[in-house]
């Protein structure tokens, strides 16, 4: 028994998504749990990995309103270069 390679996408997402709500309460601090999930869904996508990095830097970013926009934009780049809407 394992996983698809969909399933693990789908997982790595949901930790994104996750990430971004707790960013919208204030600054996360990054792990590498975080990272993982990134560097899944960047090799899955395979392609540029800017929206993957801006989306490391801004759920740390101090600045409330940049965070949170920041988040969100890079989330939907991110799913974007999967080939996915975001629901």
């Amino acid at each position: 028994m394992g996983f698809a390679a969909e399933q693990l996408r789908d997982k790595a997402l949901a930790a994104l998504e996750e990430a971004a709500e707790q960013s919208r309460r204030g600054a996360i601090e990054r792990n590498k749990a975080l990272a993982f999930a990134l560097a899944y869904l960047w090799a899955f996508a395979g392609g540029e990995r800017g929206m993957f990095v801006w989306f490391w830097r801004s759920v740390s970013d101090p600045n409330d309103i940049g965070r949170s926009q920041n988040v969100n934009a890079s989330l939907n780049g991110i799913y974007r270069a999967l080939g996915l809407a975001r629901r």
